[in-house]
Formats: structure tokens, sequence, C-alpha cells
């Protein structure tokens, strides 16, 4: 769960491919973080390059600013074009105090490289070129170092080739699935229509409806609850769910918009209303039985099937 220490800065990692996806993704970060008391991370993974295209570089990377380089490399106009949106969206200004960090990598002339850009009350947006075997775990390692409370990626249905890092439906499903901490998978990520949270009556449940109560209300994102019974029997425990998140959630402070409970499979029904939302989250629950409504099979159907975004809180 998130650390709740006073002054505790909200960390998010967005990860950039050039595809539009991504940038959507990078737009709902800065309003997450409209508080002004969010950093963010941008990063861009690259396989690892052993054919040498970038070589001699290494000494030049390591002493100049990643985004003055005379020549393009890989990640630099991905990274490029998301600083320049936080420029035009007004989250960060060109006059930032900034830093450029190298890191040799054995077997690549470039390394992993970054530049934190700071601003004078304290705020950060750092751009992260990292080089990885592969681009899904080129994230899971920034994901593991970087104790982010949110990470977005992109879930792209392009197919990967040679020439470019991208971030595919299948490696967005493996981060979101290997990662311990919350993962937002985005697909035609749209920013006002609000949170579809999952319920299911365990403890785990409510406690991610909280923690994404408070995500939500970050970006002012209205929230409604949702719960599935397979049958008429499990009616009441869908009502019981509903009423301990909505109770949870509303001690926060934070108003809950609608509640809806239906009876079928709950996959499909997840997946179909949750088209009306931007966001469907769901709890990465471990629990074995009976009654697993979320558990990890559920939520890996759900985000193979989504049509929109959806969100994994841990």
């Amino acid at each position: 769960m998130t650390d709740n220490t006073p002054n505790k800065r909200f960390k998010i990692l967005v990860c950039i491919d050039l595809s539009e996806e991504s940038y959507r993704g990078l737009k709902y970060a800065v309003r997450i973080g409209s508080g002004n008391d969010a950093d963010i991370t941008l990063l861009y993974v690259r396989r690892v390059d052993r054919t040498g295209r970038t070589g001699g570089m290494q000494m030049r990377v390591a002493r100049e600013n990643m985004m003055e380089w005379g020549i393009e490399l890989p990640g630099t106009r991905a990274l490029k074009k998301a600083r320049d949106m936080l420029v035009e969206m007004g989250f960060m200004e060109e006059d930032w105090r900034s830093k450029t960090i190298h890191k040799d990598i054995k077997g690549d002339p470039l390394g992993d490289n970054w530049i934190e850009y700071a601003s004078p009350d304290g705020r950060t947006i750092t751009l992260e070129m990292m080089v990885s075997p592969s681009v899904e775990r080129g994230i899971l390692d920034a994901c593991e170092d970087g104790d982010y409370d949110m990470t977005i990626i992109s879930a792209s249905d392009r197919k990967d080739d040679d020439d470019e890092d991208i971030i595919t439906a299948s490696m967005a499903q493996t981060v979101a699935t290997e990662h311990r901490g919350t993962v937002i998978v985005a697909k035609e990520l749209e920013e006002a229509h609000g949170h579809m949270i999952c319920v299911e009556n365990t403890d785990i449940s409510v406690e991610a409806a909280k923690k994404d109560a408070m995500i939500a209300g970050r970006c002012f994102c209205p929230i409604h609850l949702y719960s599935v019974a397979r049958d008429d029997s499990e009616v009441p425990e869908a009502e019981e769910a509903i009423r301990r998140a909505k109770e949870a959630i509303e001690e926060l402070g934070v108003k809950v918009f609608g509640t809806k409970i239906e009876i079928g499979d709950p996959v499909e029904n997840i997946v179909r209303e949750g088209r009306n939302f931007s966001l469907i989250v769901m709890s990465a629950s471990e629990k074995v039985g009976f009654r697993r409504f979320f558990a990890t099979s559920t939520a890996h159907e759900v985000l193979e099937h989504a049509h929109n975004s959806v969100m994994i809180v841990r």
C-alpha cells in the first residue's frame, strides 16, 4: 500500500514508446499530479544494442544533456515529445534546473541515461532511457528500483519488430501481472469518465477500493462501485461488498457517485460495464477459495479482454 507519511510526494512512472496511448497515459499522470505534490518519471526502454549502431557515443552520453544531442538516439524523440508536452500543459517550465546521469551497461555502448529536472519548489521530472534485454524486463526493473506509487503503461496492438522498442499488449500484461505495485494498463484512456471500482466482500478488496478512492480524488474523477454475483445466492454477499466499500470510502471524505450489482459471469460483466468508465479498477488478490471473485485469473482475463483501461491495485 502507499506510504501515507505526511508530505510524502506521490511518485508516478509513465512508460513511453511513441504511441499515442502512452501520451494519453502521460496526460492522465499530469491530472493525478495536479496538486503539485507529484513527481513523474518518463521511461523509455530500449533493448541492448549488439549491432554497434550507436558506438562511439558513450563518453558524450555521460557528459551531455540528453535533450541536446545532435543525433537522434533510440528513445530521445519519444522522451523529448513527452517533455515538451509537460511544458505545454504547464506541469514544468523550460528553465528548471537539470542534471544528466549516465550508467555504463556491459555489452551496450550507450548504457542507461537520465536527465532530472527540478523545480524551485522541489518537484522533479525525470527522463530515463534504459537498456534491457527486453522491454518488459526493463520496466519491471525500473518499477522495483523506483518505489513508485503508480505505474502507467500503454497496451499497443502493434506488432513488435527489431526497429522499434514498442510496448505490446502482452508486455503490458506481463508488467501488470508481475509488478508488486499499482499499475494502469492504458487502452484508449479517457480522462473524464470516472473509475469503476470492482469490489468483493474481503478486506483486501475494501482496502484496494480505499486506495483507488484517494487516487481518484487527486484527479477529481467520480467513483462508482460495482460487484458481480454469479447467481442469486451470492447477491447478499455482493450487497455487503458494496456496503463495506462505500462506507470505507466515505469515511475518507470521498463521495461515491453510484453503485451497481449484476448477476452473471464476472469477466463478461466487468468488461461490458467497464466501457462506460475511464478505468476499470480491480484488486490483485491472491486469495484462493470457492468465492475467489478477483483471483489472479479473473484479473488476467479482464486485462486481456477489456476495451478500455484497467487499473490493478496493490
